[in-house]
């Protein structure tokens, strides 16, 4: 069991990769009219699709709604998604035998388990729960002018737009997001060193940047309650984030405080910002300014190369081929993945405060 325990909203997912369900149980929501049709869109965005690259586990993941006021939400509902295409005998190969960089190892520290089928309950499956969650905190954070779009600036070796290149700005960089894949703001060769990995039966990772914009100023406040922190340790339950960063994060190391700092200024008799370097957030309050932030995705541990291991029963040294359904990189997929965590981090926020 994972809990978010915000200030208003409570969150509690259940469930493992290859178990029959997966159960999220929300307190403190408040009361919205649910658009399906957008729902379901987002989700979508999150599943596998016909690529080289992806995953061939096909899922419906649909939500089966509890505790809801016909199709508003209520203070406390629930929801199951059910695992329909579990292929658990794939990994019968790899009992006691952790793979290398995923949960494996650390889960056997942690409990003691040797059947590593899947990911188990550190599995990606698990954002299925996560970004119905976030897409109904997007329909609300849309109600109040908040909008989070999130795309991908990297894969591998190959660069995309980006916030951080002061020509290009938010809107182009949005606009960018249409088309069939509209995660990938440099298509073509996006895919094609995608493609090049798993043809070579290896993964690639990759950058995404995310912006939410029309949040207002005031939002959040300092050390444990800062609007940075809240906002990173929801993007660090996405199963393969290894960093984080707003605004120029960690550019910053090379600039002097005469290049770094966003100089203010009046116009129309309202404060206006010469620059955005600090991601749209001071003293973790937001300033009114657009929330930039990157996130680093690791390369997919599940690779069909070889790979050094440890059989944890015969207690020898191995080498293993991770068999199963994977994609050759998770960064696409995971769009939605961020924009929720980032929806969900605002909304528990906004709902805290005295937001109009």
């Amino acid at each position: 069991m994972s809990v978010f325990n915000g200030k208003k909203l409570y969150i509690e997912i259940v469930g493992e990769s290859h178990a029959e369900k997966m159960t999220a149980t929300v307190k403190g929501f408040p009361e919205l009219k649910i658009d399906e049709e957008k729902l379901r869109s987002f989700t979508e965005r999150r599943k596998p699709n016909a690529a080289l690259f992806s995953t061939s586990r096909k899922e419906s993941d649909n939500p089966v709604f509890s505790g809801l006021n016909g199709l508003k939400t209520t203070d406390n509902f629930s929801f199951d998604i059910f695992n329909e295409n579990v292929k658990k005998s794939d990994y019968s190969p790899l009992y006691g035998k952790p793979r290398p960089s995923h949960a494996d190892y650390a889960r056997y520290l942690k409990d003691g388990a040797l059947d590593f089928s899947g990911g188990g309950r550190f599995s990606g499956r698990m954002t299925a729960p996560l970004c119905v969650i976030g897409g109904l905190c997007m329909q609300y954070l849309n109600e109040k002018g908040v909008f989070i779009a999130a795309y991908v600036s990297r894969t591998g070796k190959v660069e995309g737009l980006s916030y951080k290149k002061k020509s290009v700005g938010y809107e182009e960089i949005i606009k960018k997001r249409g088309g069939i894949y509209p995660s990938l703001s440099d298509k073509e060769e996006m895919i094609k060193e995608i493609e090049n990995a798993a043809i070579d039966g290896d993964s690639v990772g990759g950058i995404v940047e995310c912006i939410a914009y029309g949040l207002k100023g005031g939002v959040g406040d300092n050390l444990f309650s800062g609007l940075e922190g809240k906002i990173s340790s929801l993007l660090y339950a996405i199963p393969g984030v290894k960093g984080v960063e707003f605004g120029d994060g960690f550019n910053f190391g090379e600039l002097k405080g005469s290049d770094a700092n966003d100089g203010l200024f009046y116009s129309d008799g309202k404060v206006r910002f010469y620059g955005n370097r600090s991601g749209g957030i001071n003293g973790g309050i937001s300033n009114g300014q657009p929330i930039t932030l990157s996130v680093a995705i690791r390369p997919t541990p599940s690779i069909q190369k070889p790979q050094k291991t440890v059989d944890l029963i015969k207690r020898e040294n191995v080498e293993i081929t991770v068999c199963g359904r994977h994609d050759a990189c998770i960064v696409p997929r995971a769009l939605p993945c961020v924009e929720s965590a980032v929806a969900i981090a605002l909304t528990d926020e906004i709902l805290s405060e005295k937001y109009e």
